[in-house]
């Protein structure tokens, strides 16, 4: 019969044991009816050599904010950013790139040999000039999740066209999952009115004017996959023109002022 009064390092969790750890401190000071800072700190030795309980290492618990850092805060480390070859991109080009550490949590793996820990992390890459790529990590340390995200990131990168180079082209509505997302564009100067998710992956992609709602699940790793698929639903001015057989200068809304579109094959001047 195993001793369950034990501490194991690698299948239980500091956290969920810390009030087991203060209650066999309590008994313990019943038991010797010592007080004071003294007395304190000789308990917590005897209950953790008592006990087996380890000291866990500063970068064990790592306290990593559930929102997304502002503006004025610094997205992850730049010694994660590491190039190379397979990375399939120019390094001067590397050098640009913008890196949002959106998400990192810690999972546990239910096995019948006890808990499997590990550290999930989303990072999303984009250069501010349309492109931009999401990428998904897990690993037993926090660094190595976010490294592992970032470079899968890089990869997966791709081009998201933006009409004047600041917002999208049209109004767009997309479900993934449980997540429903509505985007409207927006005039300039109008800002990113949006969920402080889809904000950092704007400001990745280079998205300036935009407004949004999010209906449904609010689960930031949805939000950020399906806001991706949705910027990929985006059609074209060439191709609406040609489906409805207008000019592409009518498409692009280049002239004002209540000028009815041209047909294909019509005069523009009657």
């Amino acid at each position: 019969m195993p001793d369950f009064s034990k501490f194991d390092p690698i299948y239980d969790d500091i956290t969920e044991n810390s009030a087991v750890i203060e209650l066999w401190k309590k008994q313990k000071a019943q038991e010797m009816g010592a007080q004071g800072a003294a007395a304190a700190a000789s308990i917590d030795a005897m209950v953790r050599k008592e006990h087996a309980v380890f000291d866990e290492p500063e970068d064990f618990l790592v306290d990593y904010p559930k929102q997304p850092p502002g503006k004025g805060m610094q997205a992850g480390t730049e010694g994660e950013m590491v190039w190379s070859e397979e990375l399939l991109i120019p390094f001067e080009e590397f050098r640009r790139l913008a890196k949002k550490t959106l998400v990192v949590k810690r999972t546990v793996q239910m096995t019948r040999k006890g808990k499997i820990p590990s550290m999930y992390a989303l990072v999303v890459v984009g250069n501010g000039r349309g492109s931009a790529g999401y990428g998904e990590g897990k690993s037993a340390e926090a660094s190595r999740a976010v490294m592992i995200a970032t470079r899968q990131a890089i990869k997966r990168m791709q081009h998201f066209p933006r009409y004047d180079n600041r917002t999208i082209y049209h109004d767009i509505e997309h479900k993934f999952k449980a997540t429903k997302l509505q985007l409207w564009a927006r005039r300039p100067g109008f800002g990113c009115r949006v969920a402080p998710m889809i904000h950092e992956v704007c400001e990745c992609i280079g998205v300036q004017d935009l407004a949004g709602k999010i209906h449904g699940s609010r689960n930031p790793m949805n939000v950020i996959k399906g806001f991706f698929e949705a910027l990929g639903t985006q059609r074209m001015p060439s191709d609406l023109a040609k489906a409805r057989g207008l000019r592409l200068m009518d498409v692009n809304h280049v002239y004002y002022g209540g000028i009815e579109p041209t047909r294909t094959g019509e005069r523009l001047f009657r």
